[in-house]
């Protein structure tokens, strides 16, 4: 429950406050799996002139974190708690894996439509859909449109799994009256690029919004998340300025979100809205190396999505509005737990300096970060939980200067754009080939000669290290031998967290949940889960 009978009073004061201040709309954009060295405050070669230009003159959060993967963020954004408090600290939600966001948890599209908001999604869910009760209509949005799993391709909007089973997933979603959710799945977009489709359907909730109320618009986008798909248009914009193909179809994938986020802001601008909006841009966690990898670049960075290294969850990212002062970069401890109590803060009480406190949000890890986004005051937090998964038996903290790592952090090679270093570039994707094909690869150390990926799990499967992430941030120097105080003071605080977890949620596929079931489409396939 949001509020409970006994605040009621407190909840009309509330309303009473809200309704006498400018409630600002709220844009939130989460690109997929773009890396720190993918953006072009980063990177030059970067073809995207929007982004580029909203970040120059908005604020660059330069310590902004997210969690190593996927499910784990979205989850941490959603309730302002770490992902080990709410059981997705491990891995991601498969399609036909019967578990999700918990039911029991408000998020924060529900705060939003309690403080007034028209809350719509566009793009993709990822935190579940075994019922329906999971689905993002059910959990806050008065529409979705896009797919509820982690992938789909870019065009035929199919996914298999890995137990075999293959699906189409792409849908328009509602609530009807009797508060049953009306699935229009959408075949007729298997031919059409989805940057395209997801720029449609932003155009067209913005252009028909009811402007009496505040709009919360959140746009958890699929570029540049795999597979490497993009029109030939992004790519032959590259001519020239990129020669290796596939980093060269990963920036034109970049280029195609940042046609999206020019649509949003021109249509924003066109309705009357921009004036009045705040909009806040990351990256769900670092780029992918190795398997996975489709040329992101986490540079000079180390490591890439599902690990711990800074490459992993150090996000490139930013906030811009007309109602903010520009062109700073902010430098504050901030993690994406945070923005549930700043996005509500200012839901509820405007974007001035204010004493108002906004909604009470119960026990969460998140703090409110607005003051500090606006220059008001420094960042009041001084430590976040990296994880802690009990599957993979390892865990992380920052505490000040400070990061522990316990146990294996995952792969943690620096790997430079091909136009720095073309040879340790090109080396990151033949151990991706070779780890996919269950072969040993090779990783590098910055500068440094190759060792075998036998060799260096070894050498990561130490019980821990300590990094000092603000003079070294490219995790360098491992000094816990020097500093056995701090790994026990940390070790301590860790096991705090570690107290306050509850197990993983997840659980094996479900041949329940096999599309060919449904026509052919992921489809929520149980009562309750």
């Amino acid at each position: 429950m949001l509020f409970s009978s006994r605040s009621a009073p407190l909840l009309l004061l509330l309303l009473q406050l809200i309704s006498a201040i400018r409630q600002p709309n709220v844009v939130l954009l989460l690109a997929d799996d773009l890396g720190w060295g993918d953006v072009p405050w980063h990177d030059a070669r970067t073809i995207a002139p929007n982004l580029k230009e909203l970040a120059s003159t908005g604020t660059i959060f330069d310590r902004y974190y997210v969690q190593p993967i996927c499910t784990p963020t979205r989850g941490a954004l959603m309730t302002g708690k770490y992902p080990s408090r709410i059981g997705l600290q491990h891995s991601i939600i498969g399609p036909d894996t019967p578990f999700g966001l918990p039911l029991n948890e408000t998020i924060l599209p529900e705060y939003m439509r309690k403080l007034g908001y028209s809350v719509h999604g566009i793009g993709k869910w990822h935190l579940g859909h075994c019922s329906w009760d999971h689905t993002p209509t059910k959990r806050g949005f008065d529409s979705f449109y896009g797919y509820f799993n982690g992938a789909t391709d870019y065009y035929t909007k199919e996914l298999g799994s890995l137990t075999g089973s293959s699906g189409f997933d792409f849908r328009y979603n509602t609530l009807e009256n009797s508060g049953k959710v009306k699935d229009e799945v959408l075949w007729s977009t298997n031919t059409t690029y989805s940057s395209y489709l997801y720029t449609q359907q932003a155009k067209q909730v913005i252009s028909s919004h009811d402007k009496s109320k505040p709009l919360f618009l959140y746009l958890p986008m699929q570029n540049p998340h795999f597979p490497a798909e993009v029109p030939t248009q992004y790519y032959d914009m590259y001519e020239g300025i990129v020669k290796d193909k596939t980093r060269r179809t990963l920036l034109a994938m970049v280029t195609a979100l940042d046609d999206i986020v020019k649509s949003v802001v021109y249509t924003l601008k066109d309705s009357g809205l921009w004036e009045n909006t705040v909009f806040i841009f990351f990256a769900d966690n670092g780029g992918m190396l190795g398997r996975f990898s489709i040329g992101q670049i986490n540079y000079p960075l180390r490591g890439g999505k599902a690990t711990y290294w800074e490459g992993g969850i150090r996000s490139a990212s930013f906030i811009h509005s007309p109602l903010l002062q520009g062109g700073n970069v902010n430098g504050e401890l901030i993690h994406v737990t945070d923005w549930l109590p700043t996005i509500t803060h200012i839901g509820a009480c405007g974007v001035e300096p204010t004493n108002c406190t906004g909604p009470e949000l119960g026990d969460i890890d998140g703090v409110n970060q607005w003051n500090t986004i606006i220059g008001e005051s420094e960042s009041p937090r001084s430590e976040f939980l990296v994880n802690y998964d009990q599957v993979d038996n390892n865990a992380a903290l920052r505490m000040g200067k400070w990061k522990l790592l316990q146990g294996d952090p995952g792969r943690g090679p620096w790997v430079p754009p091909p136009a720095v270093n073309y040879r340790m570039y090109k080396e990151n994707l033949l151990f991706a080939a070779a780890e996919e094909k269950g072969e040993d690869g090779w990783e590098y150390a910055m500068g440094g000669e190759p060792v075998s990926a036998t060799s260096w799990r070894t050498k990561l499967d130490d019980k821990v290290q300590l990094y000092d992430v603000e003079s070294d941030p490219y995790e360098k120097e491992e000094v816990s031998k020097d500093n056995p105080e701090v790994v026990q003071q940390m070790l301590a605080r860790l096991q705090v967290h570690k107290d306050a977890a509850v197990p993983p949620a997840n659980k094996p596929s479900d041949p329940e949940g096999n599309p060919d079931n449904f026509g052919g489409v992921w489809t929520p396939w149980l009562e309750t889960c």
